[in-house]
């Protein structure tokens, strides 16, 4: 009977552990674990920390943080299905970014000492926790890579690559380092080959080190400093200053999502999601009127691009690079890094329908009503 924690094969899905798959391993290790509560705001995991636990993020929202000038840079925002610190499972050394609850969450956590207990008592369940976890990471970096082939080459995305680059290094030293500690359980007693994995392993972390040095250095955001709100303006008022074969009308909605506690990694995703579909409207579109809209309600948001332009075939909707339709790739493969989805329904001579959501819990309990801006776009 095939395994349905494998279901998203093929797809674009934000690869994570199921809720059937957490359970699972709750159970596997509920000898050789703990269940561990953070309020919001709380730190889960330091900078710095020397720990050899792995966490499961059973339930809640999470940011993984680093210092950048004196400051703390999010640089990536996770949930639950989740996991934290697999590379410090393994190689025991400080912690390079720190985790901070952005709601209140619920852990599993699991020593490495109880975790070697387990492999020696049931190596077949160790093993298969562990070799679902490098099919995660190995997964994700295919999907970013797909993602950064798109990207390269485009200067204004100068500082959003940087922080692709920290999720796919991480990704592929995690699967590395997963797959050296069972390479270094099952050579126990073979000091030459034990001395090849540990010079490895410090190949490896020295990759980690440099290029984390690299998203100090660029990973830092105008979007997070001026919010998304504020960009989006800048965005649409250069846009009436371009030259346009038309007169178009672009009406924008939102309900203040800057209040709220928007991770700066989600804000910058939708903003290329919103900026990309607005582009394709007006430089393809042939559209007359482009409405915009983001409403952040208590369960998530909710986001769309609506034209009335000339429109196209479903059938040029494509996940894959090779057909050259990259802008669309781009579309999907932003909203569903961040856990949300899309849909692009579109019609030849019905205009195009740009419609997704993000599933991130928004903090201000108050409900916002929303507010509505014009721009025009003059020939």
């Amino acid at each position: 009977m095939p395994d349905d924690s494998f279901d998203n094969a093929g797809s674009l899905d934000e690869p994570i552990l199921t809720p059937k798959e957490i359970d699972k391993y709750r159970e596997y290790l509920s000898a050789y674990g703990k269940e561990i509560f953070f309020a919001e705001e709380e730190v889960i995991v330091n900078y710095g920390d020397i720990t050899t636990s792995i966490d499961l993020l059973v339930s809640g929202e999470a940011l993984v943080e680093v210092p950048v000038n004196e400051k703390w840079i999010p640089v990536a925002w996770i949930k639950s299905g989740s996991v934290i610190g697999e590379i410090a499972f393994l190689d025991s050394y400080p912690r390079t970014a720190r985790v901070i609850a952005r709601t209140s969450c619920k852990l599993f956590r699991v020593d490495r000492a109880a975790f070697t207990e387990l492999s020696e008592k049931n190596p077949d369940k160790a093993l298969e926790f562990i070799s679902r976890i490098s099919q995660i990471m190995a997964y994700r970096l295919r999907r970013i890579e797909q993602f950064d082939a798109v990207e390269q080459g485009r200067d204004d995305m100068r500082k959003e690559l940087a922080a692709d680059l920290h999720d796919q290094t991480m990704s592929e030293l995690s699967a590395i380092l997963m797959h050296l500690g069972l390479l270094k359980l099952t050579l126990d007693g073979h000091v030459e080959s034990a001395a090849d994995i540990e010079d490895l392993v410090a190949m490896v972390k020295n990759a980690d080190v440099n290029l984390r040095q690299l998203v100090r250095e660029k990973g830092h955001d105008d979007l997070a400093v001026v919010g998304l709100e504020e960009s989006l303006r800048i965005f649409f008022e250069g846009l009436e200053n371009e030259p346009v074969p038309f007169s178009i009308k672009i009406t924008y909605t939102s309900n203040q999502i800057d209040q709220g506690g928007l991770p700066g990694p989600v804000a910058t995703d939708l903003y290329q999601i919103i900026r990309q579909s607005v582009l394709n409207s007006v430089e393809h579109a042939n559209a007359e009127i482009i409405q915009v809209e983001i409403l952040w309600n208590q369960e998530g948001i909710l986001f769309s691009v609506k034209d009335n332009g000339v429109g196209f075939s479903q059938s040029k909707i494509t996940n894959v690079p090779e057909a050259g339709h990259f802008g669309l790739l781009n579309l999907k493969l932003r909203t569903e890094r961040v856990g949300g989805y899309v849909d692009i329904i579109s019609g030849e001579g019905k205009g195009t329908r740009v419609v997704g959501s993000i599933p991130i819990t928004r903090r201000s309990s108050e409900d916002i009503e929303p507010h509505t801006v014009q721009y025009s776009l003059n020939a």
